[in-house]
């Protein structure tokens, strides 16, 4: 494998140990906790889980897109792919913070900046989806991804 950063990938995922679901989950709980106080639904328990099944769906999203990178690994590419989808097939028990721990547990010091540019390019259409939502009265549960229809099983 000539590209250096490839095989620093490659090694990194194969020394890799178990994701950090709760540092991540921090890093969500204060992320999504911002966005309510700025579009103005700090307390909503039901604007709370819009945005996190909103962001979760963000994510699903626009990261697909690095798992372009991941392809060009031949051997670990179809285990990586596997535990990605087994992440999306329980949206009950997996939130965004499983999502954004596990690309930190690949390689920190390349998924960790990527997580973070995204979030920040994330927070503004949460934030406004938060705000239109309470302007049109507030239902946010009737607003939430249908996962199996959306094809994440």
């Amino acid at each position: 494998m000539p590209d250096p950063e490839l095989a620093a990938l490659r090694d990194a995922i194969r020394r890799r140990g178990p994701a950090d679901v709760r540092g991540a989950a921090a890093v969500i709980e204060e992320y999504l906790g911002a966005i309510l106080r700025d579009a103005g639904a700090p307390g909503s328990d039901a604007a709370r889980r819009w945005a996190r099944d909103r962001l979760k769906l963000f994510m699903v999203v626009s990261w697909g897109n690095w798992f372009g990178v991941l392809e060009r690994l031949p051997q670990e590419y179809p285990a990586l792919r596997d535990e990605w989808r087994d992440l999306l097939a329980d949206p009950a028990q997996y939130g965004p913070e499983h999502l954004v721990a596990w690309w930190w547990s690949l390689q920190p010091a390349m998924f960790q900046p990527l997580v973070a540019t995204q979030l920040r390019e994330m927070g503004a259409p949460l934030r406004d989806g938060v705000a239109n939502i309470l302007k049109d009265g507030g239902d946010f549960d009737g607003r939430l991804v249908d996962w199996a229809a959306f094809g994440a099983t």
